[in-house]
């Protein structure tokens, strides 16, 4: 048997001198895909209800929400109570979730996620019968019903389990029936107003120095998301031409300076921006391994002939791996693939990235923003 006991990985790091920063090229983008109107905005929406036609992997009498929930339907729909309890697991409670859209009118249809609420494990080929989804204000804005759909797989036999991905949520494409409408009113009469996704002063600038190049002169940043268009400057005899002119004006954002790491996945992503400075380091590890020796059964053996006492345990042998790693010098230049280049050059896994950026970031010689996840 072999059992690990220490894996330790080490960086060592001398930072030398910062290079000078050239910004990349980069592409353009429209203006509609960094931000929106202000007033156009979406709504959640919320309703419970129930899932039938399950093959039994709905919720037990345990959930006892769920059969109540039944009667009270049953009821309404002038089927009487019988007293004995429901005992069928072909029925779950679930929470229905939805977002409404702006500029969305009544009959349209908008899609809906469905959740189990009680303890049923599958959700597959079961439908989800009419429920009101409500706003903030609890007031009744769509209706959803339909099959629902479960990208999982859950199938149980007497000897073994099998399972793969979420099975007890699934989502119900186009399930709803917009049945209110929220109307979008512009809280602003002078202005047009339009509202970046990310707080950026440099996004905000170019956005607006691109406005004003397009016809729009009256335009101003009021502060690192929201830019304010003067309706004055815009076509009064068309609005939404306007409007839409104003969301296809493209623009360079500013680049991020971001690494964003998953250390359960071992993903990471690199910003554009994230520089490296010139770095010495080396990365290595160092494994110890307890093993049993051939031949030894690990526990006492049974009482012998000649009235011997139990064999000793059988002894241990203990092996300590070590590579033997030098001091690499990195020297990248301003770009993202020479950063790229220089982290592959180290010979580490993406697990083991995630230690080395961290490790360099502390030394002060990664510049940017790491995020863990």
């Amino acid at each position: 048997m072999i059992k690990t006991i220490m894996t330790r990985f080490w960086v060592a790091l001398f930072v030398i001198l910062t290079p000078v920063i050239v910004v990349a090229d980069a592409l353009p983008v429209r203006l509609k895909d960094v931000g929106k109107m202000f007033e156009a905005r979406d709504n959640q929406l919320i309703g419970y209800g129930l899932v039938v036609g399950l093959r039994g992997t709905g919720d037990t009498r345990l959930s006892g929400f769920t059969e109540a929930s039944l009667g009270n339907l049953l009821r309404k729909m002038g089927i009487a109570s019988t007293g004995q309890s429901f005992g069928s697991r072909n029925v779950a409670s679930v929470m229905v979730t939805a977002s409404l859209p702006p500029f969305v009118r009544k009959g349209q249809k908008i899609s809906v996620t469905v959740s189990a609420l009680g303890d049923s494990t599958n959700l597959s080929g079961g439908t989800l019968i009419i429920t009101p989804l409500m706003g903030a204000d609890m007031n009744i804005y769509a209706v959803a019903q339909g099959s629902v759909l479960v990208g999982g797989i859950s199938e149980t036999s007497a000897k073994a389990r099998y399972s793969k991905n979420q099975t007890n949520s699934g989502t119900i494409p186009l399930g709803a029936i917009v049945e209110e409408e929220v109307a979008v009113t512009m809280t602003d009469l002078h202005n047009l107003t339009f509202v970046l996704n990310e707080a950026n002063f440099i996004t905000t600038a170019r956005a607006v120095q691109a406005v004003q190049a397009a016809g729009f002169k009256g335009a101003k940043a009021i502060d690192a998301t929201m830019i304010k268009i003067p309706l004055s400057d815009l076509d009064s005899t068309d609005l939404v031409a306007a409007i839409a002119q104003i969301e296809n004006i493209s623009f360079v954002p500013d680049s991020s300076g971001k690494v964003v790491i998953d250390s359960r996945s071992g993903t990471i992503v690199i910003g554009e921006m994230v520089r490296l400075a010139p770095v010495a380091l080396t990365h290595g590890s160092i494994s110890i391994r307890v093993t049993d020796t051939e031949g030894g059964g690990g526990a006492a053996s049974a009482l012998g002939g000649g009235g011997q006492g139990a064999a000793a345990a059988a002894p241990e042998s203990i092996r300590v791996d070590e590579s033997e790693n030098k001091f690499i010098y990195l020297n990248p230049t301003s770009t993202l693939s020479s950063l790229v280049n220089s982290l592959n050059e180290i010979g580490a896994s993406p697990r083991d990235m995630v230690s080395i950026i961290q490790a360099l970031k502390e030394s002060g010689s990664l510049v940017a923003d790491v995020q863990i996840l």
